[in-house]
């Protein structure tokens, strides 16, 4: 089946302000002062928060902003831009910018935390059977989340084109769209799916990776990295060295138990969940990261956005800190 993804370069054009498609300045002349472009609140790009709360980046002598962005393609135009210089971002958008051309490298902390098909009560839904006819938000159209729904439906034998696919905008809208019922389901993470809960939404799981019934894909899925331009890499490779070991530094953190609470509050401050559904979170979540990519997932989760693509592992992928 033929993913669809979206066009690096019609981002950048919907975007004021953004450079041409190619462009690659980085942002000051001090290469210790980095921007990081982000989705915030998310348990995927935790480790940023808790590298920034315990000192990690200061410890390697970085001087790390945090960039908000709204949406993958957003973050991504950033970087290429040159306004940010180190991006967290997805397959689904890092993979189709390669195809276009840009010249990107990717590293750990590597997440493959856990995803969960969801449903509203109210759309009489129970399994992904009966998904077809129905509205299912996602921030941007042929983005991550799209494309991991129609790998699933397809592993189940399911025509993902008889499901109504809603380009909300954001992760934060698309959660407003299941929470207002204009949608009736919605792939999320678990941070944003106990989020819901607990501002009581009515949520029936109908896949969920941890479970295995989200099939090969929930078993092989990469819920984000983070990324350079190779421009950048080769011209301040002991900045990105930096980076990398603060990171590392963060989910050896994360992981250990003696830190739960700690951890937690961190996670609190960073989600605005509920302090007992942040620490179910971070229970569920602590092990997620990995400061290595094998082969094999690389190359299932770019077949996953488009099986004509070359995954060109040894360019891109970097295992441990150079």
């Amino acid at each position: 089946m033929k993913k669809k993804f979206l066009s690096l370069c019609g981002a950048l054009a919907l975007l004021a302000g953004a450079a041409a498609c190619g462009s690659n300045e980085t942002a000051g002349a001090n290469p210790n002062v980095i921007n990081v472009g982000s989705f915030p609140g998310t348990i995927y790009t935790y480790p940023l928060s808790v590298a920034e709360k315990k000192s990690f980046f200061t410890d390697q002598d970085l001087n790390v902003k945090l960039i908000e962005g709204k949406s993958g393609p957003e973050i991504l135009s950033a970087m290429i831009g040159g306004s940010t210089q180190v991006i967290f971002g997805q397959p689904g958008a890092i993979v189709p910018a390669g195809a276009e051309g840009q010249e990107l490298r990717i590293l750990g902390p590597y997440s493959r935390g856990r995803v969960v098909m969801v449903a509203t009560e109210e759309s009489g839904i129970t399994s992904l059977n009966d998904l077809p006819g129905k509205r299912f938000a996602v921030p941007q159209r042929g983005d991550s989340n799209e494309q991991r729904t129609l790998s699933v439906l397809a592993e189940y034998g399911i025509d993902g084109k008889e499901v109504t696919f809603i380009g909300t905008g954001t992760p934060a809208t698309t959660a407003a769209a299941i929470a207002n019922g204009q949608a009736d389901a919605s792939v999320l993470g678990l941070t944003t799916y106990e989020s819901l809960l607990a501002k009581g939404s009515k949520l029936r799981i109908i896949a969920d990776s941890a479970e295995g019934t989200m099939g090969e894909r929930g078993r092989n899925d990469v819920t984000g990295m983070f990324a350079t331009t190779k421009q950048f890499w080769s011209e301040n490779p002991d900045t990105i060295g930096k980076f990398c070991r603060a990171m590392k530094s963060s989910i050896e953190w994360i992981v250990d138990e003696e830190n739960a609470d700690e951890a937690t509050k961190i996670l609190v401050d960073w989600t605005g969940l509920p302090e007992d559904a942040a620490r179910a979170v971070w229970e569920s979540e602590r092990d997620t990261w990995s400061m290595d990519l094998s082969k094999e997932l690389w190359d299932a989760n770019v077949a996953y956005v488009d099986p004509t693509i070359d995954p060109n592992y040894g360019a891109i992928v970097t295992n441990g800190c150079p």
